[in-house]
């Protein structure tokens, strides 16, 4: 790829899983990629693998849940490299609980990342892009962030406002060649589950063949294979459709479901197990 047509790329949540893969898919196409997360020494390894690709890197740790670090993160790319082309929102955790037994600080705090984390990066970015006359920002939502599903009310929260704002910034900033791009994963192997309040949930449900996992490998290729284009949403499984479709044309179908799943999810994970997700934070 020549320098013409190199693209400058932050991701957010750069340390692991579907981030630290899109990293060094981009660096493998021969894109500048900035990595962002708050664990500098993780983003020191994705960089080596992004070097290693060829590509120019820069590390910037970065707490998304505060505003004044996301600007920040612009700003110093902007300093390093002149421009801002693709930006990927992806930093996020999960959480686990009944809806009425979460702890409201708990819910606070996923808040403030999964979805203010996505607000902060795209106020800081668009201005940028509408400048320089084009760009592309990727938020990364779920397929629970268009039907939500039991015991997971608060992390679907965050996703459906993440939905929400995407759909408004992608026809405000169209006109300005600045594509906004919904991304909606399946169930993923990532850490994403290690950080879920439900400690060893992942595995349990494995077990009992409720997950069938899509890799972060698929979603970066999928991210890469879209930037620059304009393409309203990516719902990366058929399964992920289906249930999407499901959802807006059969809600009652969908809820019975649900309901069904819900109940297999208890009788796996035990009804002590559930409460007590609920009521815990995901640093507890």
């Amino acid at each position: 790829m020549n320098e013409h047509s190199r693209k400058i790329v932050i991701v957010t949540g750069a340390s692991s899983g579907i981030g630290q893969q899109t990293a060094l898919a981009f660096a493998r196409r021969g894109d500048a990629v900035v990595l962002a997360a708050r664990r500098a020494e993780r983003l020191e390894t994705v960089a080596a693998g992004c070097r290693a690709a060829g590509a120019q890197t820069l590390i910037v740790p970065t707490d998304v849940a505060q505003r004044g670090q996301v600007q920040a993160l612009a700003d110093r790319t902007i300093e390093a490299f002149g421009r801002i082309d693709v930006l990927v929102n992806n930093a996020g955790y999960g959480m686990f609980g009944a809806a009425a037994d979460l702890d409201e600080a708990a819910l606070r705090r996923i808040f403030d990342v999964n979805f203010f984390g996505v607000w902060y990066g795209l106020a800081a970015v668009a201005p940028v892009m509408v400048r320089q006359g084009g760009g592309h920002i990727f938020n990364v939502s779920s397929v629970i962030g268009k039907r939500g599903t039991p015991l997971h009310g608060g992390y679907c929260a965050t996703k459906f406002a993440v939905s929400g704002l995407t759909e408004s910034a992608r026809v405000e900033l169209r006109p300005h060649r600045v594509w906004v791009t919904l991304v909606c994963p399946a169930l993923t192997a990532t850490a994403f589950f290690d950080a879920d309040t439900m400690t060893g949930r992942s595995g349990r449900m494995r077990r009992h063949g409720y997950y069938r996992f899509q890799t972060p490998q698929s979603v970066a290729a999928a991210i890469v294979r879209t930037a620059g284009r304009y393409r309203p949403q990516l719902v990366l499984t058929g399964g992920g459709k289906l249930l999407a479709l499901l959802a807006a044309i059969a809600p009652g179908l969908t809820d019975r479901m649900m309901e069904r799943y819900r109940r297999d999810l208890v009788e796996a994970m035990g009804e002590d197990r559930t409460a007590e997700a609920g009521r815990r934070g995901p640093d507890e």
